[in-house]
Protein backbone atom coordinates (compact mmCIF):
# COMPACT_ATOMS: atom_id res chain seq x y z
CA UNK A 1 0.00 0.00 0.00
CA UNK A 2 1.14 3.55 -0.76
CA UNK A 3 -0.14 6.94 0.36
CA UNK A 4 -0.37 9.71 -2.21
CA UNK A 5 -1.13 13.42 -1.90
CA UNK A 6 -3.35 14.67 -4.70
CA UNK A 7 -3.10 18.00 -6.42
CA UNK A 8 -5.72 20.56 -5.35
CA UNK A 9 -9.12 19.85 -6.93
CA UNK A 10 -12.19 22.09 -7.12
CA UNK A 11 -15.15 20.76 -5.11
CA UNK A 12 -18.47 22.58 -5.69
CA UNK A 13 -20.51 23.71 -2.70
CA UNK A 14 -22.95 21.03 -1.63
CA UNK A 15 -20.90 18.26 -3.21
CA UNK A 16 -18.48 17.28 -0.47
CA UNK A 17 -20.12 13.87 -0.40
CA UNK A 18 -18.96 13.38 -4.00
CA UNK A 19 -15.30 14.01 -3.20
CA UNK A 20 -14.35 10.37 -3.73
CA UNK A 21 -15.87 10.32 -7.22
CA UNK A 22 -14.10 13.58 -8.12
CA UNK A 23 -10.75 12.24 -6.87
CA UNK A 24 -11.22 9.02 -8.82
CA UNK A 25 -11.95 10.93 -12.02
CA UNK A 26 -8.96 13.27 -11.57
CA UNK A 27 -6.54 10.52 -10.57
CA UNK A 28 -7.64 7.82 -12.99
CA UNK A 29 -8.75 5.44 -10.23
CA UNK A 30 -11.77 3.32 -9.54
CA UNK A 31 -13.36 3.50 -6.10
CA UNK A 32 -12.43 -0.10 -5.35
CA UNK A 33 -8.75 0.77 -5.80
CA UNK A 34 -8.91 3.29 -2.95
CA UNK A 35 -8.36 1.75 0.46
CA UNK A 36 -8.90 5.04 2.27
CA UNK A 37 -9.26 8.71 1.45
CA UNK A 38 -8.75 11.65 3.79
CA UNK A 39 -9.06 15.40 3.35
CA UNK A 40 -5.59 16.98 3.57
CA UNK A 41 -6.15 20.70 2.91
CA UNK A 42 -9.27 22.74 2.24
CA UNK A 43 -9.73 26.38 1.31
CA UNK A 44 -12.54 28.50 -0.15
CA UNK A 45 -12.09 30.14 -3.55
CA UNK A 46 -14.49 33.08 -3.69
CA UNK A 47 -12.74 35.21 -6.30
CA UNK A 48 -15.65 34.65 -8.68
CA UNK A 49 -18.79 35.29 -6.63
CA UNK A 50 -20.84 33.30 -9.14
CA UNK A 51 -18.67 30.23 -8.61
CA UNK A 52 -17.70 29.99 -4.95
CA UNK A 53 -16.19 26.56 -4.33
CA UNK A 54 -13.76 24.59 -2.20
CA UNK A 55 -10.22 23.79 -3.28
CA UNK A 56 -9.18 20.52 -1.69
CA UNK A 57 -6.28 18.11 -1.71
CA UNK A 58 -6.58 14.57 -0.40
CA UNK A 59 -4.47 11.77 1.03
CA UNK A 60 -5.34 8.52 -0.70
CA UNK A 61 -4.17 5.05 0.26
CA UNK A 62 -3.96 2.78 -2.78
CA UNK A 63 -2.30 -0.44 -3.91
CA UNK A 64 -0.38 1.29 -6.66
CA UNK A 65 3.07 2.77 -7.21
CA UNK A 66 1.89 5.60 -9.46
CA UNK A 67 -1.22 7.79 -9.35
CA UNK A 68 -2.05 10.51 -11.85
CA UNK A 69 -2.21 14.06 -10.41
CA UNK A 70 -0.70 12.88 -7.11
CA UNK A 71 2.70 12.46 -5.48
CA UNK A 72 3.93 10.02 -2.80
CA UNK A 73 3.29 11.30 0.72
CA UNK A 74 5.28 10.67 3.86
CA UNK A 75 3.71 11.53 7.19
CA UNK A 76 5.67 14.19 9.12
CA UNK A 77 7.11 13.24 12.48
CA UNK A 78 5.15 14.11 15.61
CA UNK A 79 8.02 14.62 18.04
CA UNK A 80 5.83 14.55 21.15
CA UNK A 81 4.67 11.06 20.19
CA UNK A 82 8.22 9.81 19.84
CA UNK A 83 9.96 11.09 22.98
CA UNK A 84 11.60 8.44 25.16
CA UNK A 85 12.39 9.66 28.69
CA UNK A 86 16.12 9.88 29.29
CA UNK A 87 17.33 8.69 32.69
CA UNK A 88 20.26 11.11 32.38
CA UNK A 89 17.74 13.96 32.75
CA UNK A 90 16.01 12.60 35.85
CA UNK A 91 16.55 15.03 38.68
CA UNK A 92 17.06 17.99 36.36
CA UNK A 93 14.62 20.76 37.21
CA UNK A 94 13.20 23.29 34.73
CA UNK A 95 11.09 26.22 35.86
CA UNK A 96 8.77 27.39 33.07
CA UNK A 97 7.40 30.89 33.67
CA UNK A 98 4.09 31.39 31.86
CA UNK A 99 1.47 28.91 30.66
CA UNK A 100 0.62 30.25 27.21
CA UNK A 101 1.34 28.17 24.09
CA UNK A 102 5.11 28.59 24.42
CA UNK A 103 5.12 27.59 28.07
CA UNK A 104 2.72 24.67 27.73
CA UNK A 105 4.56 23.10 24.80
CA UNK A 106 8.01 23.70 26.31
CA UNK A 107 6.83 22.18 29.59
CA UNK A 108 5.28 19.18 27.86
CA UNK A 109 8.43 18.43 25.85
CA UNK A 110 10.71 18.80 28.88
CA UNK A 111 8.48 16.70 31.14
CA UNK A 112 8.18 13.91 28.59
CA UNK A 113 11.97 13.96 28.17
CA UNK A 114 12.61 13.36 31.87
CA UNK A 115 12.91 16.83 33.41
CA UNK A 116 11.11 17.72 36.59
CA UNK A 117 9.06 20.69 35.44
CA UNK A 118 7.43 23.44 37.49
CA UNK A 119 5.16 25.83 35.58
CA UNK A 120 4.79 29.19 37.32
CA UNK A 121 1.72 31.14 36.19
CA UNK A 122 0.80 34.63 37.37
CA UNK A 123 -2.90 34.07 36.71
CA UNK A 124 -5.37 31.39 37.74
CA UNK A 125 -6.21 27.96 36.41
CA UNK A 126 -8.61 27.98 33.50
CA UNK A 127 -11.91 27.51 35.36
CA UNK A 128 -11.20 30.33 37.82
CA UNK A 129 -9.78 32.44 35.00
CA UNK A 130 -12.89 32.00 32.86
CA UNK A 131 -15.04 33.04 35.80
CA UNK A 132 -12.93 36.15 36.47
CA UNK A 133 -12.96 37.19 32.80
CA UNK A 134 -16.71 36.73 32.44
CA UNK A 135 -17.32 38.65 35.66
CA UNK A 136 -15.25 41.58 34.36
CA UNK A 137 -16.99 41.50 30.98
CA UNK A 138 -20.32 41.76 32.79
CA UNK A 139 -19.27 44.89 34.68
CA UNK A 140 -17.48 43.36 37.65
CA UNK A 141 -14.17 44.22 39.26
CA UNK A 142 -10.97 44.07 37.22
CA UNK A 143 -8.43 41.48 38.36
CA UNK A 144 -4.86 42.56 37.51
CA UNK A 145 -3.49 39.03 37.95
CA UNK A 146 -6.17 36.98 36.20
CA UNK A 147 -7.68 38.42 33.02
CA UNK A 148 -7.65 38.11 29.23
CA UNK A 149 -3.85 38.31 29.25
CA UNK A 150 -2.88 36.23 32.30
CA UNK A 151 -3.86 32.72 33.36
CA UNK A 152 -3.70 29.18 31.97
CA UNK A 153 -3.49 29.27 28.19
CA UNK A 154 -2.22 32.84 27.91
CA UNK A 155 -3.79 35.59 25.83
CA UNK A 156 -4.71 33.16 23.03
CA UNK A 157 -7.30 31.40 25.20
CA UNK A 158 -9.61 34.41 24.95
CA UNK A 159 -9.18 35.10 21.27
CA UNK A 160 -10.29 33.38 18.10
CA UNK A 161 -7.89 30.52 18.79
CA UNK A 162 -6.70 30.94 15.22
CA UNK A 163 -3.84 28.72 14.10
CA UNK A 164 -2.80 30.40 10.88
CA UNK A 165 0.94 30.87 10.69
CA UNK A 166 3.53 32.04 8.22
CA UNK A 167 6.37 29.96 9.63
CA UNK A 168 7.75 26.77 8.14
CA UNK A 169 8.88 24.34 10.82
CA UNK A 170 8.96 20.56 11.26
CA UNK A 171 7.39 21.17 14.68
CA UNK A 172 4.18 22.65 13.21
CA UNK A 173 2.70 19.20 12.54
CA UNK A 174 3.42 18.27 16.16
CA UNK A 175 1.61 21.35 17.47
CA UNK A 176 -1.53 20.67 15.43
CA UNK A 177 -1.48 16.98 16.34
CA UNK A 178 -1.18 17.74 20.05
CA UNK A 179 -4.04 20.23 19.90
CA UNK A 180 -6.27 17.55 18.35
CA UNK A 181 -5.22 14.99 20.98
CA UNK A 182 -6.10 17.62 23.59
CA UNK A 183 -9.63 18.05 22.24
CA UNK A 184 -9.37 20.56 19.39
CA UNK A 185 -11.61 19.85 16.38
CA UNK A 186 -9.96 17.64 13.74
CA UNK A 187 -10.70 20.16 10.99
CA UNK A 188 -7.71 22.22 12.15
CA UNK A 189 -5.55 19.59 10.45
CA UNK A 190 -6.89 20.47 7.00
CA UNK A 191 -8.60 23.87 7.08
CA UNK A 192 -6.60 26.61 5.33
CA UNK A 193 -7.71 29.04 8.06
CA UNK A 194 -7.74 26.78 11.11
CA UNK A 195 -9.13 27.95 14.42
CA UNK A 196 -10.21 26.35 17.66
CA UNK A 197 -12.48 29.00 19.17
CA UNK A 198 -12.43 30.26 22.75
CA UNK A 199 -15.25 27.96 23.87
CA UNK A 200 -13.23 24.88 22.85
CA UNK A 201 -9.78 26.29 23.65
CA UNK A 202 -10.65 26.48 27.35
CA UNK A 203 -10.97 22.68 27.40
CA UNK A 204 -7.94 22.16 25.19
CA UNK A 205 -5.56 24.03 27.50
CA UNK A 206 -7.01 22.17 30.50
CA UNK A 207 -6.20 18.87 28.79
CA UNK A 208 -2.69 20.09 27.97
CA UNK A 209 -2.27 20.99 31.65
CA UNK A 210 -3.38 17.50 32.65
CA UNK A 211 -0.99 15.81 30.22
CA UNK A 212 1.91 17.84 31.59
CA UNK A 213 0.82 16.75 35.07
CA UNK A 214 0.63 13.10 34.03
CA UNK A 215 4.17 13.46 32.66
CA UNK A 216 5.42 14.63 36.05
CA UNK A 217 4.98 18.40 35.71
CA UNK A 218 3.64 20.66 38.44
CA UNK A 219 1.68 23.92 38.14
CA UNK A 220 1.85 26.86 40.52
CA UNK A 221 -1.07 29.16 39.68
CA UNK A 222 -1.62 32.66 41.09
CA UNK A 223 2.14 32.85 41.50
CA UNK A 224 4.39 35.69 40.34
CA UNK A 225 7.95 35.33 39.08
CA UNK A 226 9.90 37.89 41.09
CA UNK A 227 13.59 37.18 40.65
CA UNK A 228 16.22 34.62 39.76
CA UNK A 229 19.52 33.69 41.34
CA UNK A 230 22.80 33.10 39.54
CA UNK A 231 25.49 30.61 40.55
CA UNK A 232 29.22 31.36 40.72
CA UNK A 233 29.63 30.22 37.11
CA UNK A 234 27.13 32.86 35.95
CA UNK A 235 24.27 30.48 35.18
CA UNK A 236 20.75 30.52 36.60
CA UNK A 237 20.38 28.31 39.64
CA UNK A 238 17.04 29.34 41.18
CA UNK A 239 13.78 31.16 40.58
CA UNK A 240 12.15 33.31 43.26
CA UNK A 241 8.34 33.27 43.21
CA UNK A 242 5.48 34.55 45.33
CA UNK A 243 2.29 32.52 45.55
CA UNK A 244 -1.02 32.74 47.33
CA UNK A 245 -1.06 34.48 50.69
CA UNK A 246 2.09 36.35 49.56
CA UNK A 247 4.32 33.42 50.48
CA UNK A 248 7.71 33.71 48.78
CA UNK A 249 9.65 30.63 47.70
CA UNK A 250 13.01 29.97 46.11
CA UNK A 251 12.91 27.13 43.57
CA UNK A 252 16.35 25.62 42.96
CA UNK A 253 16.55 24.71 39.29
CA UNK A 254 18.84 23.95 36.38
CA UNK A 255 17.17 26.35 33.94
CA UNK A 256 14.40 28.92 33.65
CA UNK A 257 12.23 29.21 30.54
CA UNK A 258 10.73 32.69 30.17
CA UNK A 259 7.43 32.20 28.35
CA UNK A 260 5.67 35.20 29.86
CA UNK A 261 3.80 36.68 26.89
CA UNK A 262 3.79 40.18 25.46
CA UNK A 263 2.00 41.80 28.40
CA UNK A 264 4.35 40.79 31.26
CA UNK A 265 5.74 44.27 31.72
CA UNK A 266 6.94 43.50 35.25
CA UNK A 267 9.23 40.83 33.82
CA UNK A 268 10.77 43.32 31.39
CA UNK A 269 11.47 45.61 34.37
CA UNK A 270 13.06 42.75 36.30
CA UNK A 271 15.29 41.69 33.42
CA UNK A 272 16.43 45.26 32.86
CA UNK A 273 17.35 45.56 36.55
CA UNK A 274 19.26 42.26 36.32
CA UNK A 275 21.24 43.49 33.28
CA UNK A 276 19.80 40.86 30.94
CA UNK A 277 20.30 41.99 27.34
CA UNK A 278 17.09 43.46 25.88
CA UNK A 279 16.26 45.54 22.83
CA UNK A 280 13.36 47.62 21.56
CA UNK A 281 11.14 45.79 19.07
CA UNK A 282 8.76 47.32 16.55
CA UNK A 283 5.08 46.57 17.09
CA UNK A 284 1.71 47.72 15.77
CA UNK A 285 -1.10 49.85 17.19
CA UNK A 286 -4.49 50.86 15.90
CA UNK A 287 -8.22 50.30 16.25
CA UNK A 288 -10.61 47.36 16.10
CA UNK A 289 -13.12 47.63 13.25
CA UNK A 290 -16.52 45.91 13.34
CA UNK A 291 -19.05 45.23 10.61
CA UNK A 292 -22.06 42.97 10.71
CA UNK A 293 -21.21 39.38 9.91
CA UNK A 294 -23.90 39.39 7.20
CA UNK A 295 -22.19 42.33 5.49
CA UNK A 296 -18.77 40.65 5.43
CA UNK A 297 -20.24 37.29 4.37
CA UNK A 298 -22.17 38.89 1.51
CA UNK A 299 -19.18 40.96 0.43
CA UNK A 300 -16.90 37.92 0.32
CA UNK A 301 -19.26 35.16 -0.84
CA UNK A 302 -21.99 36.95 -2.78
CA UNK A 303 -25.15 34.88 -3.24
CA UNK A 304 -23.43 31.88 -1.64
CA UNK A 305 -23.13 33.71 1.70
CA UNK A 306 -25.85 31.67 3.40
CA UNK A 307 -24.79 28.29 2.02
CA UNK A 308 -24.69 25.64 4.74
CA UNK A 309 -21.18 24.53 3.76
CA UNK A 310 -19.64 27.95 4.39
CA UNK A 311 -18.67 29.40 7.75
CA UNK A 312 -18.34 33.10 8.51
CA UNK A 313 -16.14 34.86 5.95
CA UNK A 314 -12.75 36.34 6.68
CA UNK A 315 -10.61 38.94 4.96
CA UNK A 316 -7.02 40.14 4.84
CA UNK A 317 -6.34 43.72 3.82
CA UNK A 318 -3.13 45.70 3.37
CA UNK A 319 -2.45 49.24 2.20
CA UNK A 320 1.08 50.57 1.83
CA UNK A 321 0.58 54.24 2.55
CA UNK A 322 2.92 57.19 2.31
CA UNK A 323 3.58 57.36 6.06
CA UNK A 324 2.79 53.84 7.28
CA UNK A 325 1.47 50.55 5.99
CA UNK A 326 -1.94 49.75 7.48
CA UNK A 327 -3.20 46.18 7.62
CA UNK A 328 -5.89 44.01 9.11
CA UNK A 329 -4.74 41.85 12.00
CA UNK A 330 -6.27 39.02 14.04
CA UNK A 331 -9.49 38.97 12.03
CA UNK A 332 -12.36 37.35 13.96
CA UNK A 333 -15.29 36.27 11.75
CA UNK A 334 -18.55 36.07 13.68
CA UNK A 335 -16.81 37.28 16.83
CA UNK A 336 -16.87 40.00 19.44
CA UNK A 337 -14.55 42.75 20.62
CA UNK A 338 -13.28 42.04 24.14
CA UNK A 339 -11.55 43.94 26.93
CA UNK A 340 -7.89 42.92 26.84
CA UNK A 341 -6.29 45.20 29.43
CA UNK A 342 -3.87 43.79 31.98
CA UNK A 343 -3.56 46.92 34.11
CA UNK A 344 -6.15 48.94 36.05
CA UNK A 345 -7.62 52.13 34.62
CA UNK A 346 -6.67 51.27 31.07
CA UNK A 347 -8.62 50.13 28.01
CA UNK A 348 -7.27 47.60 25.50
CA UNK A 349 -9.35 45.86 22.84
CA UNK A 350 -8.90 42.50 21.15
CA UNK A 351 -11.06 40.15 19.10
CA UNK A 352 -12.59 36.84 20.19
CA UNK A 353 -14.64 34.16 18.41
CA UNK A 354 -16.16 30.90 19.50
CA UNK A 355 -15.79 27.82 17.31
CA UNK A 356 -19.12 28.35 15.53
CA UNK A 357 -18.22 31.95 14.64
CA UNK A 358 -21.90 32.85 14.73
CA UNK A 359 -21.94 36.19 16.57
CA UNK A 360 -23.74 39.11 14.93
CA UNK A 361 -20.58 41.02 13.99
CA UNK A 362 -17.19 40.27 12.46
CA UNK A 363 -14.17 42.27 13.56
CA UNK A 364 -10.49 42.84 12.90
CA UNK A 365 -7.73 45.11 14.10
CA UNK A 366 -6.60 47.81 11.69
CA UNK A 367 -3.06 48.62 12.72
CA UNK A 368 0.13 50.35 11.65
CA UNK A 369 3.65 49.35 12.66
CA UNK A 370 5.65 51.80 14.75
CA UNK A 371 9.41 51.69 15.13
CA UNK A 372 12.00 53.27 17.39
CA UNK A 373 12.14 56.48 15.31
CA UNK A 374 8.35 56.87 15.56
CA UNK A 375 8.26 56.32 19.31
CA UNK A 376 11.03 58.86 19.86
CA UNK A 377 9.23 61.38 17.65
CA UNK A 378 6.05 60.88 19.71
CA UNK A 379 8.00 61.92 22.81
CA UNK A 380 8.54 58.60 24.59
CA UNK A 381 12.30 58.39 24.36
CA UNK A 382 14.54 55.91 22.63
CA UNK A 383 15.36 53.05 24.94
CA UNK A 384 14.38 49.45 25.59
CA UNK A 385 11.09 50.32 27.32
CA UNK A 386 10.02 53.30 25.20
CA UNK A 387 7.46 51.12 23.38
CA UNK A 388 5.96 50.01 26.69
CA UNK A 389 5.56 53.64 27.75
CA UNK A 390 3.82 54.47 24.47
CA UNK A 391 1.45 51.49 24.83
CA UNK A 392 0.64 52.41 28.41
CA UNK A 393 -0.05 56.03 27.48
CA UNK A 394 -2.48 54.99 24.74
CA UNK A 395 -4.27 52.56 27.05
CA UNK A 396 -4.67 55.05 29.89
CA UNK A 397 -5.89 57.78 27.57
CA UNK A 398 -8.40 55.35 26.05
CA UNK A 399 -9.72 54.71 29.57
CA UNK A 400 -10.14 58.47 30.15
CA UNK A 401 -11.69 59.02 26.71
CA UNK A 402 -14.22 56.30 27.43
CA UNK A 403 -15.26 58.07 30.61
CA UNK A 404 -13.86 55.49 33.02
CA UNK A 405 -15.23 52.16 34.29
CA UNK A 406 -13.44 50.42 31.40
CA UNK A 407 -15.88 51.82 28.82
CA UNK A 408 -14.18 52.02 25.42
CA UNK A 409 -14.12 55.05 23.08
CA UNK A 410 -15.85 54.27 19.78
CA UNK A 411 -16.65 55.99 16.47
CA UNK A 412 -18.35 55.22 13.18
CA UNK A 413 -15.94 54.40 10.38
CA UNK A 414 -17.42 57.16 8.19
CA UNK A 415 -17.04 59.72 10.95
CA UNK A 416 -13.45 58.70 11.62
CA UNK A 417 -12.58 59.19 7.95
CA UNK A 418 -14.41 62.53 7.86
CA UNK A 419 -12.92 63.59 11.23
CA UNK A 420 -16.26 64.41 12.83
CA UNK A 421 -18.08 63.22 15.98
CA UNK A 422 -20.49 60.28 15.94
CA UNK A 423 -24.02 60.95 17.13
CA UNK A 424 -25.44 57.44 16.57
CA UNK A 425 -23.58 54.21 15.86
CA UNK A 426 -24.12 52.51 12.49
CA UNK A 427 -24.12 49.05 14.10
CA UNK A 428 -24.22 47.80 17.68
CA UNK A 429 -20.66 47.61 19.04
CA UNK A 430 -19.94 44.32 20.81
CA UNK A 431 -17.35 45.50 23.37
CA UNK A 432 -18.73 44.08 26.64
CA UNK A 433 -18.09 46.97 29.04
CA UNK A 434 -19.94 49.43 26.82
CA UNK A 435 -18.74 52.19 24.51
CA UNK A 436 -18.81 55.95 24.41
CA UNK A 437 -18.74 58.13 21.32
CA UNK A 438 -15.38 59.85 20.85
CA UNK A 439 -13.39 61.35 18.01
CA UNK A 440 -10.65 58.74 17.59
CA UNK A 441 -9.06 60.72 14.78
CA UNK A 442 -7.48 62.90 17.49
CA UNK A 443 -6.49 59.95 19.67
CA UNK A 444 -3.26 58.91 17.93
CA UNK A 445 -0.38 60.95 16.58
CA UNK A 446 -1.61 62.33 13.26
CA UNK A 447 0.57 60.06 11.09
CA UNK A 448 -1.09 56.98 12.58
CA UNK A 449 -4.64 58.35 12.38
CA UNK A 450 -4.16 59.62 8.82
CA UNK A 451 -2.70 56.27 7.73
CA UNK A 452 -5.72 54.38 9.07
CA UNK A 453 -8.15 56.85 7.48
CA UNK A 454 -6.34 56.61 4.15
CA UNK A 455 -6.37 52.81 4.33
CA UNK A 456 -10.11 52.73 5.02
CA UNK A 457 -10.83 54.59 1.79
CA UNK A 458 -8.65 52.08 -0.09
CA UNK A 459 -10.24 49.09 1.66
CA UNK A 460 -13.64 50.43 0.65
CA UNK A 461 -12.65 49.83 -2.97
CA UNK A 462 -11.50 46.29 -2.19
CA UNK A 463 -14.59 45.39 -0.15
CA UNK A 464 -17.39 47.71 -1.23
CA UNK A 465 -18.85 49.37 1.85
CA UNK A 466 -15.97 48.47 4.20
CA UNK A 467 -14.94 52.10 4.63
CA UNK A 468 -18.46 53.50 4.64
CA UNK A 469 -20.04 51.38 7.38
CA UNK A 470 -19.17 49.82 10.72
CA UNK A 471 -17.56 51.12 13.91
CA UNK A 472 -14.05 51.54 15.28
CA UNK A 473 -13.13 50.90 18.94
CA UNK A 474 -9.92 51.92 20.73
CA UNK A 475 -7.29 50.91 21.48
CA UNK A 476 -5.58 47.92 19.83
CA UNK A 477 -2.12 48.07 21.41
CA UNK A 478 -1.11 44.50 22.32
CA UNK A 479 -0.43 43.12 18.85
CA UNK A 480 3.04 41.85 19.79
CA UNK A 481 5.79 42.42 22.29
CA UNK A 482 7.44 45.89 22.27
CA UNK A 483 10.60 44.30 23.71
CA UNK A 484 12.91 41.53 22.54
CA UNK A 485 14.86 39.51 25.10
CA UNK A 486 18.04 38.82 23.19
CA UNK A 487 19.21 35.24 22.86
CA UNK A 488 22.09 33.39 21.21
CA UNK A 489 21.99 30.57 18.68
CA UNK A 490 21.61 28.08 21.54
CA UNK A 491 18.51 30.08 22.62
CA UNK A 492 20.06 31.24 25.91
CA UNK A 493 19.81 34.85 26.97
CA UNK A 494 22.86 36.82 28.08
CA UNK A 495 22.52 34.83 31.32
CA UNK A 496 23.30 31.12 30.94
CA UNK A 497 20.37 28.71 31.37
CA UNK A 498 17.82 31.56 31.12
CA UNK A 499 15.79 30.89 27.97
CA UNK A 500 13.50 33.58 26.46
CA UNK A 501 10.74 31.83 24.49
CA UNK A 502 7.71 32.77 22.42
CA UNK A 503 5.83 35.95 21.65
CA UNK A 504 6.63 37.81 24.84
CA UNK A 505 10.34 37.33 24.24
CA UNK A 506 9.96 38.69 20.71
CA UNK A 507 10.41 35.44 18.78
CA UNK A 508 6.89 34.48 17.75
CA UNK A 509 3.55 35.95 16.71
CA UNK A 510 0.48 33.89 17.47
CA UNK A 511 -0.43 30.54 18.97
CA UNK A 512 1.32 28.21 16.54
CA UNK A 513 4.64 30.04 16.23
CA UNK A 514 4.76 30.43 20.03
CA UNK A 515 4.12 26.72 20.56
CA UNK A 516 6.73 25.84 17.93
CA UNK A 517 9.26 28.11 19.62
CA UNK A 518 8.52 26.35 22.92
CA UNK A 519 9.22 22.97 21.34
CA UNK A 520 12.43 23.91 19.57
CA UNK A 521 13.93 25.65 22.61
CA UNK A 522 12.94 22.71 24.83
CA UNK A 523 14.63 20.35 22.38
CA UNK A 524 17.81 22.42 22.60
CA UNK A 525 17.66 22.38 26.41
CA UNK A 526 17.31 18.59 26.40
CA UNK A 527 20.23 18.31 24.02
CA UNK A 528 22.43 20.51 26.23
CA UNK A 529 21.70 18.76 29.52
CA UNK A 530 21.85 15.29 27.98
CA UNK A 531 25.39 15.99 26.80
CA UNK A 532 26.32 17.55 30.15
CA UNK A 533 25.00 14.51 32.02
Amino acid sequence: MSVFLTKPFNIPLGQKDKATQIVCAKCGLSEREIISIKLHKQSVDARDKSDVHFVCSFLIDVKKTFVRNATPYFLPTDVLQNIVPDKALYGKHAVVVGSGPAGLFAALYLAKSGFRVTVVEKGSDVAERKQAVEKFFCGGEFNAKTNVQFGLGGAGTFSDGKLTTGISSPFTFTVFGQFVRSGAPEDIMYDALPHIGTDKLVGVVANLRDEIGHSGGEFMFDTSFDDFAVASDGSVCAAVVTGKNNVSRTLACDCVCLCTGHSARDVFDLLLDKNVSLSFKSFAVGLRVEHTRAFIDNAQYGLAATHRDLSAASYKLVHNGEKHSCYSFCMCPGGVVVAGNSEPESVVVNGMSNYARNAANSNSALVVTVGADDIERYGFGRDVLSGVRFQRDLERRAFVLGGGNYVAPCQNVTDFVANRPTTAFDITPSYPRGVRSANLRDFFPSDISDSIAEALTVFDRKIRGFGSSGVLTAVESRTSSPVRILRAENFESSVANLYPIGEGAGYAGGIVSSAVDGLRVAAKIVEKFRVRS
